[in-house]
């Protein structure tokens, strides 16, 4: 199985790098596969199944943003020639291709299998903590929507993903993470008003630094 991942960590590199971009970037994956793997080894799960589903599940972002369509359909078809170049059965192929279009957070879609649910929570939990609050930062720098856009994504969306978690292994490791990013939500909005409102004081109001 080592073998048959690092192969295919190889691909999802040449993929992801050349094409990186905000919060979906070759590092997200290899947090994702870490956290996966995690929960399947506590879960019980499928782990060439789990590994592979983990590192392949965003490899059609870059063809997502030209054609419009979603990057879980797209990299669930991007994945199929590799993983029969890696020599996964068709079953294997079958449950990897099955998780990776039932991952997505917007689809609102229901993983079918335990590897399918493994695979949503750790990109969830990727979402979240401290972690997911830079990666959500960063796409608001790069989308130009600010401190508030973030604001606005952390209620409609990351503040949400504790109760979408599957697995009692997911919900754990939620749990702390939840908080995390609570917290730095919590201060980053009273910081925000804590300066609203404020305009340059007048030059008189400031202490002449001179002492005369």
């Amino acid at each position: 199985m080592k073998k048959d991942i690092e192969t295919i960590e190889e691909r999802v590199r040449e993929l992801l790098q050349s094409s990186e971009r905000g919060a979906h970037t070759y590092d997200h994956s290899l947090r994702v596969l870490k956290i996966a793997l995690e929960i399947g080894q506590e879960e019980d799960a499928n782990l060439k199944v789990v590994g592979a589903a983990a590192l392949l599940h965003d490899i059609g972002r870059a063809e997502e943003r030209e054609t419009g369509i979603s990057h879980a359909i797209l990299s669930g078809e991007m994945a199929r020639p590799i993983l029969e170049e890696v020599g996964f059965s068709r079953e294997e192929i079958s449950l990897v291709i099955d998780a990776i279009r039932t991952h997505r957070f917007s689809e609102d879609l229901t993983p079918n299998t335990l590897e399918g649910e493994i695979l949503s929570d750790a990109d969830k939990l990727d979402a979240m903590g401290a972690i997911g609050a830079y990666r959500a930062i960063a796409q608001s720098a790069v989308t130009g929507v600010g401190i508030e856009g973030f604001l606005s994504h952390a209620d409609e969306k990351l503040l949400r993903l504790n109760q979408l978690l599957h697995t009692p292994s997911g919900k754990a490791l939620g749990k702390q993470r939840h908080r995390v990013l609570e917290l730095l939500v919590d201060e980053l909005r009273r910081e925000v008003a804590s300066t609203e409102g404020l305009t340059t004081p007048e030059l008189s109001s400031i202490p002449d630094m001179r002492g005369e």
